[in-house]
């Protein structure tokens, strides 16, 4: 009997990279509310099911599943906010109840798509992960409290491991524009200066969806005895940038393009993790840096003639556009 692999949020931003640098894709299962399409999936021979997290999952689709990656949910904060009760049910609750039936079921291990954001505003050192969790959105909250309660279900047969993912950058099959670099560089393409959110001085720790999704395909790899840790900071600490520093590196590239603060909007997270935990055992060394993140996405999209304001590319624009309480997938 082979065994499979379920990842949640599998037509996401981070789980359609997963999938396409995935060596072996018929052992995996795909369960997504499919709300931003599922058109690179279709060359792809893979059991999709098209699954609501809030509802209840088929036992069924557990059959011969000894790995669960846990991406869906609503992704970013101003996702989030929009309907906060929507965010706890989906991140908090809906995760909780997937795990418990996941261990219930046989499942050996069970990877969780965390954040960085659970740190909020600590910049005076590089805070690990045994440092205090200060989340300030509904959405750190929720990955926090989420993180905590399925940490609780750890035993010698049910591996439970939480990633806090950097905030991510880079190209991925399900594209998003409303990250962070990802936004700065479309900027670039459309000929159109940059934001920065209050005065920039915010630090962010950053990490390419790419290395994300082969650190993921490492812990679904690793035996979990091996795996002394249940909590990883996902990242490179040479990622971790103020973000008037990150425009002013985008504009050194391009010239032309000036940068505008935004005093209105202000951003008061502010944190640089520390990522020798992952390290130790995964060579983070060797991520990609900003430079060809952003070299990378120009390259694909500069002379691709798509409407790169297409609210499919926004998380936040496709929640608003369909007006729905349906989970969404990162």
């Amino acid at each position: 009997m082979k065994d499979k692999i379920l990842i949640t949020g599998g037509a996401g931003y981070i789980g359609s990279k997963l999938i396409d640098i995935f060596p072996n894709k018929k052992k995996l299962k795909i369960i997504d509310s499919f709300y931003y399409g599922k058109q690179f999936l279709k060359k792809k021979k893979i059991k999709c099911h098209s699954e609501n997290i809030n509802n209840k999952i088929n036992d069924k689709i557990f059959k011969k599943v000894k790995t669960v990656v846990h991406l869906a949910g609503l992704a970013n904060d101003s996702t989030s906010d929009l309907n906060p009760n929507l965010t706890v049910l989906t991140n908090h609750i809906s995760t909780i109840k997937l795990a418990k039936q996941a261990k219930r079921l046989g499942v050996k291990k069970f990877i969780y798509a965390s954040s960085c954001s659970v740190y909020g505003d600590q910049d005076k050192k590089l805070v690990n992960e045994n440092d205090e969790l200060r989340p300030l959105t509904i959405y750190a909250l929720s990955k926090a409290s989420s993180e905590l309660e399925i940490q609780n279900l750890n035993s010698k047969n049910f591996k439970v491991i939480s990633l806090r993912f950097a905030t991510l950058f880079g190209l991925s099959p399900r594209m998003r524009f409303d990250l962070g670099i990802n936004a700065m560089t479309k900027n670039v393409i459309k000929n159109i200066n940059l934001i920065v959110n209050g005065n920039g001085k915010q630090y962010r720790s950053f990490v390419h969806v790419r290395d994300v999704a082969k650190t993921i395909l490492f812990f679904i790899n690793k035996k979990s005895p091996k795996i002394k840790y249940s909590i990883f900071n996902v990242g490179s600490n040479s990622l971790n940038i103020r973000i008037i520093d990150l425009a002013n590196k985008i504009k050194k590239k391009f010239k032309k393009i000036k940068i505008l603060f935004n005093k209105d909007q202000a951003d008061f997270r502010s944190y640089r993790a520390d990522f020798s935990r992952l390290n130790k055992i995964f060579n983070t060394a060797k991520f990609m840096t900003i430079e060809d993140g952003v070299k990378e996405i120009y390259e694909y999209y500069k002379y691709k003639k798509i409407n790169l304001d297409n609210p499919i590319y926004y998380n936040l624009k496709t929640m608003k556009r369909k007006n729905s309480t349906m989970a969404k997938c990162t």
